[in-house]
Parts: C-alpha cells; sequence; structure tokens
C-alpha cells in the first residue's frame, strides 16, 4: 500500500471526474447512513466485488468532520483508529496533505479497511479499480454511486442486504 500525496492524488482525481462526467449519471445508486455501525462486511463486498485487480485506489476528497486532525476529531474514538491505522502503515502526514491510498492486489484487507474507514467517517471519496476501469464515489451524503464495473447488480444485491438502500428515504 502507498498513499499519495496531494499532488498525485489531484491529478488522479481530476482524470476520474473527466470519467465520471462522460456518463449521464451512475448506473447505481445506494443509500447508507454513516456512522456508529460496521461497515466492515459492506467494505468486504465493495472489494470483492473489484474482482483481481492490479491496482485499486480510494481518494479521500472531503468530509463534514474535516481529515481528522482538528481539535474536535482528536477524541472522535473513529477517527483516533484511523490516525492509528494510518501511522501503523507508516504515514504521518494528515489527510489533506496524503489523501490517496494506492493497493496492489496483494493489499486486499488494507483496501477493504480503506473503504471501511470512508463509509464510518463519512469521506467524499472515488474508488477506483483496474483493470476495467472500475469506479465508484462515496458521498459525506450516504450516498454510494457506481458508474463502471464492481460488478453493479450483484454488489447492489449483497449491499442491499447489508441494509443500503436504492432509495434515500429509507
Amino acid at each position: 500500500m502507498k498513499f499519495l500525496d496531494r499532488d498525485e492524488a489531484s491529478l488522479l482525481d481530476r482524470k476520474l471526474r473527466r470519467e465520471i462526467a462522460e456518463h449521464a449519471g451512475p448506473k447505481f445508486v445506494l443509500y447508507y447512513e454513516s456512522g456508529g455501525r460496521d461497515y466492515r462486511r459492506a467494505a468486504d463486498s465493495i472489494v470483492q466485488s473489484a474482482g483481481s485487480f492490479s491496482e485499486a485506489t480510494v481518494l479521500f476528497s472531503f468530509c463534514v468532520s474535516g481529515d481528522g486532525w482538528d481539535e474536535h476529531s482528536a477524541t472522535d474514538e473513529r477517527w483516533k483508529r484511523y490516525r492509528r491505522w494510518r501511522t501503523a502503515n507508516n504515514e504521518e502526514r494528515r489527510l489533506y496533505e496524503a489523501p490517496g491510498h494506492r493497493f496492489e492486489p496483494c493489499d486486499v484487507d488494507q483496501f477493504s479497511r480503506t473503504i471501511e474507514f470512508a463509509l464510518e467517517l463519512g469521506w467524499d471519496a472515488l474508488v477506483a479499480a483496474r483493470p476495467g476501469r472500475q469506479l465508484l464515489f462515496l458521498s459525506h451524503d450516504d450516498r454510494l454511486e457506481i458508474y463502471r464495473g464492481f460488478a453493479g447488480g450483484s454488489l447492489v444485491r449483497q449491499l442491499t442486504e447489508l441494509g443500503f438502500s436504492r432509495r434515500a428515504d429509507q
């Protein structure tokens, strides 16, 4: 696993957002509730739906509560776990300074853990995997948009079974 600095992550973010702009809209949209629930199975389902990837990336872009390094987040147990995880993976920079998380095929557990943090903490994040130009977006508004790949309908069924909804009001 490698952490990408702001400049490298920004270049990739622009490229992926251009790919999103090529589509009329997402193929699937699901809603969830970020916060205090366990997202491990959902994160594992997302990673498994990527299949045999050669490279995968999670790009943090925004969170209502910041990047976990401010005074309020210092006492939030969820952000504490995330900061400990980054430190355990030899990354001391703030999330704003190194917002990209890049994974190789041997990093399946770390890929899943990062998605779990993104869901739990309510990040805006792009999740991409190659081959196949797989792309989905996690929103701080508790929305998951699948643009391409990630086993589309199969992932939607799995996440629905885990409590995600196809409607915003449920």
